[in-house]
């Protein structure tokens, strides 16, 4: 089967956010059993890579960079090539590909405002849109109401045109269906881990001695913080969470990995910006923390956590749609001082954090490796053609 996966992530070989590391391990599964996989990214210039049997083709449209990077400010958007999905001229460029190919998967809801309709209607091909977030424009706040409005209509449009729906929890296949969107249309993938790459025997020992943590109990926090909901974790973490556990527990230090488009300068907390390999970086760490009181979908941060055998302290919201059940996989605490308190008792509690290692790698063992979530969509796919 020929499936094409249309992305404006221009980095998402680098798979340092969530969006990029379920679009690389999707892209990568169904090439390792047999599918032949080309993923279109709009650039500013034409290129082509061939990378873990993937064809990556990046493609320009003919609107001027300028332009692109007005529309971008007025509208708040960071990528301003994700405007070439609205250029008619890009359209063409890609068609042979699309014609080519038996699926084509969407990765942004925002192309429903013309991409996804002319696949569909002129192309004649079945569009699959992937969920990273159920309607985001509704539940984060941006800084353009345009933005929103836009938003939210395009993705209304996108699963109106689409022939099926990826959603990464029931839960949020439950809300497309509370808009109208039928249910039978709607397949629940979910995010997943690579549980060989993530796993509690790596070796930390390289970071442990970059920060001088060998002496140090270390809270550790993933998240690409130009994303609101994880920016508005890490600084929860910084003026609430990180003060009240540094009070009670004096060799302490928080480590936050992930982007940050701008440098951030608290005490007790380290900011390592994009790593290369974040196993390394989670098997240095005693606790993995998830504040999160906004945002939606189903947080790769938390699989990982978890595949890496650490005991991990999440709010409500962070683990939602997951199949995880609280005081066995993980502590629930969605009151910020209490929160704090649950990484004190972790961190004196070795017995408690040993019990919940172990069961979160358990569970992500049986429900959430991408090598069998891989094989589900797979078969999704094989019926979807014959719809």
């Amino acid at each position: 089967m020929k499936i094409c996966i249309i992305t404006f992530f221009s980095d998402l070989l680098r798979k340092d956010t969530g969006p990029t590391v379920r679009i690389y391990n999707l892209a990568k599964g169904l090439t390792s059993i047999g599918h032949e996989v080309n993923i279109i990214i709009p650039w500013y210039k034409r290129t082509y890579r061939q990378v873990d049997g993937l064809h990556i083709y990046y493609i320009n449209g003919v609107l001027p960079r300028a332009i692109l990077r007005a529309l971008s400010k007025l509208l708040g958007v960071a990528r301003p090539s994700s405007f070439f999905l609205y250029d008619l001229f890009f359209i063409l460029r890609i068609g042979r590909i699309i014609r080519e190919s038996h699926i084509v998967q969407i990765e942004e809801q925002e192309a429903g405002l013309l991409l996804i309709p002319i696949i569909s209607t002129i192309f004649r091909k079945r569009v699959v849109v992937d969920c990273h977030d159920v309607l985001q424009a509704l539940r984060i706040k941006h800084t353009s109401r345009l933005r929103t409005i836009l938003e939210t209509f395009s993705e209304k449009m996108a699963y109106k045109y689409s022939s099926a729906i990826l959603a990464v929890s029931e839960n949020e296949r439950d809300l497309l269906v509370s808009y109208g969107v039928k249910k039978d249309k709607i397949w629940v993938i979910p995010n997943g881990v690579d549980t060989e790459a993530f796993n509690p025997s790596i070796n930390a020992d390289r970071v442990k001695s970059m920060f001088d943590l060998r002496k140090y109990r270390t809270v550790i926090f993933v998240g690409n913080i130009d994303y609101p909901p994880n920016l508005e974790a890490v600084r929860m973490i910084a003026s609430k969470i990180a003060p009240q556990v540094r009070k009670r527990i004096k060799n302490v230090k928080f480590l936050i990995i992930g982007r940050a488009s701008k440098k951030i300068n608290v005490e007790g907390l380290i900011f390592t910006g994009v790593v290369d390999n974040v196993a390394e970086y989670l098997a240095s760490a005693d606790v993995a923390i998830a504040p999160l009181f906004h945002g939606s979908g189903t947080r790769l941060k938390i699989l990982e956590y978890f595949s890496s055998g650490l005991p991990v302290i999440s709010t409500s919201l962070g683990v939602k749609g997951l199949n995880v059940k609280k005081n066995v996989h993980a502590l629930i605490e969605d009151d910020v001082n209490k929160f704090a308190v649950r990484i004190i008792e972790l961190l004196k509690n070795k017995a408690l954090a040993t019990n919940l290692g172990k069961a979160g790698r358990k569970l992500v063992i049986d429900c959430y490796d991408w090598k069998k979530i891989i094989k589900f969509l797979s078969e999704v796919y094989s019926k979807i053609i014959y719809l």
